[in-house]
């Protein structure tokens, strides 16, 4: 009997039809999709028994108020950078003195790029990452995922 689920899966295949849309998951949600693609499924056994890798799961703050005091206040925020981003992939920083409404108009931008006209978006798509301009892609890692 055959179902839904059981139509032959190339992942690959769907992987890369979706990437040529060029329109990531925001194109996704604008299709009004009701489920979601089968190529964003995780196996159930990898899954399974799994522990947060970090128990507390407090994001990373660094303070940089210190980062032009000296050379050994210095090293130890560069320490924290690298400590945060190969523990986390991430982190917060407080103190950069970057003034609130640049950080602001930053944000804005990004949010007006993604709610642009796809046709607008797909121009700047690219997954050269050696391409210095402004690129934009989704995923990553889409085609190293299982």
């Amino acid at each position: 009997m055959w179902t839904r689920t059981s139509v032959e899966f190339d992942p690959y295949m769907e992987r890369k039809a979706f990437d040529e849309t060029k329109e990531g998951v925001k194109g996704l949600v604008d299709a009004k999709i009701t489920e979601v693609p089968r190529i964003f499924h995780a196996p159930k056994d990898a899954l399974t028994d799994k522990k947060p890798s970090v128990p507390d799961l407090a994001i990373p703050i660094i303070d940089f108020a210190s980062v032009h005091v000296d050379t050994a206040s210095r090293e130890a925020v560069v320490e924290k950078v690298k400590h945060a981003a190969e523990k986390w992939g991430f982190f917060q920083v407080i103190n950069h003195g970057i003034p609130l409404n640049v950080l602001k108009e930053i944000e804005d931008g990004g949010r007006r790029f993604h709610e642009e006209d796809p046709e607008v978006k797909k121009r700047y798509f690219s997954r050269d990452l050696a391409n210095k301009n402004f690129v934009y892609h989704s995923n990553f890692d889409l085609y190293t995922i299982c």
